[in-house]
C-alpha cells in the first residue's frame, strides 16, 4: 500500500511538472490560495475487496471535520494543493456483536453493555482540482472534481458508553497504546463560488478510502478467527472560504470588463 501511495505521488508530481512547464505564466500570475474549511464527516462502512458487503457493527453518526489548505493555480482549469485536515469518526450500539470478540487480543470475550467509538483522524494529503469552467470565473457556480492522496494518525477510543473517557476497552494513539498510520486516497466533487475580488467558497463532498479495518476502532474477523482483509471507507461534506494572494485580482485580466461595472458581481454567469 505504501509502495501504490508512492506511485501515485510520483505521477502527480510528473503531472504537475508538465503543467508549471506549459502553463509557466499562469502559473506565475495566478497567485496563492489560502482557505479555511468546516463540515461534517461519517463512516459509511467497511466492504470486502471483492465489493461483496458492506459491513457496519455501529450505528455511525455525524462527526466533525475541518481543514486548512494551500493551493495554486497551474492553469485555467487545473489547481494543485496541500491540505492538513481534522476528522472524527463515532458511533454506538446498544446491543454489541462483533466478530472480534474471542479473537482480539484486548477485545472481551463477550461484549453485552452499550459501547461506543470515537476515532480523530489527524493528517496532511496532496490533491489537484479540475475546474469545468476556467477557475477564475465571475460566477456563482464552477464545478470541479478533486482527488488526492495522503496520510492519517489515529487517536482512536473504544469503551462502554457509561465509562470515563480514559477508560478504555481499546485504542490507538492513545497513552498505553501503539500509534497507526495509514495513507488514504479520495476523490470528490463541489463547487467554487466568487463573492469578492479575490475572495470565494468552496462547497464539496469527498469519499475517502483507507486500505485498513480500523476507522471505527474494531478489527473484523471471519468464523475461523482468521483477520479479514477490509477496506474503510467514509465521507466529508465541508463548506471553505479562501483569498487569493494575487495582483491581479484571481487571475481575472479583463479590466474593461470591470471597469464597466459599478462593482464586482458574484453570481454573474
Amino acid at each position: 500500500m505504501i509502495q501504490l501511495y508512492f506511485k501515485y505521488l510520483t505521477f502527480i508530481l510528473i503531472l504537475v511538472h508538465f503543467h508549471i512547464t506549459v502553463y509557466s505564466q499562469n502559473f506565475a500570475e495566478s497567485g496563492i490560495n489560502l482557505g479555511v474549511k468546516f463540515g461534517g464527516s461519517k463512516l459509511l462502512g467497511e466492504i470486502p475487496y471483492d465489493f461483496s458487503d458492506l459491513i457496519n457493527e455501529f450505528g455511525n453518526k455525524t462527526g466533525f471535520a475541518s481543514a486548512f489548505e494551500i493551493s495554486k493555480n497551474i492553469s485555467n482549469h487545473w489547481e494543485i494543493g496541500s491540505e492538513y485536515g481534522y476528522t472524527s469518526l463515532k458511533g454506538s450500539t446498544s446491543s454489541p456483536e462483533f466478530s472480534a470478540e474471542g479473537f482480539h487480543q484486548g477485545i472481551p470475550s463477550e461484549i453485552t453493555e452499550p459501547v461506543e467509538y470515537v476515532n480523530i483522524l489527524i493528517g496532511q494529503n496532496f490533491f489537484f482540482r479540475y475546474f469545468f469552467k476556467p477557475a477564475g470565473s465571475e460566477s456563482a457556480f464552477i464545478p470541479f472534481i478533486r482527488a488526492g492522496a495522503g496520510y492519517l494518525n489515529y487517536n482512536s477510543k473504544f469503551k462502554y458508553i457509561d465509562a470515563p473517557d480514559n477508560d478504555l476497552l481499546f485504542g490507538k494513539g492513545t497513552e498505553g497504546y501503539t500509534k497507526l498510520s495509514t495513507p488514504v486516497y479520495f476523490i470528490g466533487i463541489g463547487f467554487k463560488t466568487s463573492i469578492a475580488s479575490q475572495f470565494y467558497l468552496v462547497s464539496a463532498i469527498d469519499f475517502n478510502m483507507v486500505n485498513y479495518d480500523f476507522l471505527d476502532v474494531m478489527h473484523n474477523f471471519d468464523l475461523t478467527g482468521s483477520r479479514l482483509e477490509l477496506i474503510g471507507l467514509y465521507t466529508e461534506l465541508k463548506i471553505g472560504i479562501y483569498y487569493n494572494f494575487s495582483k491581479s485580482g484571481g487571475g481575472r485580466k479583463n479590466k474593461k470588463s470591470r471597469s464597466s461595472n459599478s462593482g464586482f458581481l458574484p453570481f454573474s454567469r
